[in-house]
């Protein structure tokens, strides 16, 4: 026979979708909050994040002292954790994070450094 869950069971479900829910909007309003910010901050644009991480994958390693952008970091550590919240569980959140990984360039450090087709996207 097939046992349907209790009324219990099925509330204890529904909290656990909205908080998840709720947690993934709250990371995509960090990213929106930071990229806010950080629009108006000195050399830091989409083009010049796409530069450093083409850099940083090109080295193998970290960008050298003087070529870091400020915020690309942050934003692409903003990308990387919506996707790893989201994975393929909700592909709607999991494509906006990879889309903007790609506007920003993103690579992560690592060894060799890690690119969207690493985290998925």
């Amino acid at each position: 026979w097939l046992k349907l869950p209790s009324p219990t069971q099925l509330s204890s479900a529904r909290c656990l979708v909205r908080e998840g829910l709720a947690l993934g909007m709250a990371v995509l309003f960090r990213i929106l909050a930071l990229l806010s910010a950080l629009a108006s901050a000195e050399g830091f644009s989409p083009e010049a994040c796409t530069e450093m991480f083409a850099t940083m994958k090109k080295l193998g390693g970290p960008v050298p002292p003087g070529e870091g952008v400020p915020g690309c970091v942050e934003v692409c550590s903003m990308v990387k954790e919506l996707k790893d919240y989201w994975g393929t569980s909700h592909s709607e959140m999991a494509e906006y994070s990879c889309s903007k990984g790609k506007t920003y360039g993103c690579v992560w450090e690592g060894v060799p450094p890690k690119t969207l087709a690493d985290i998925g996207c």
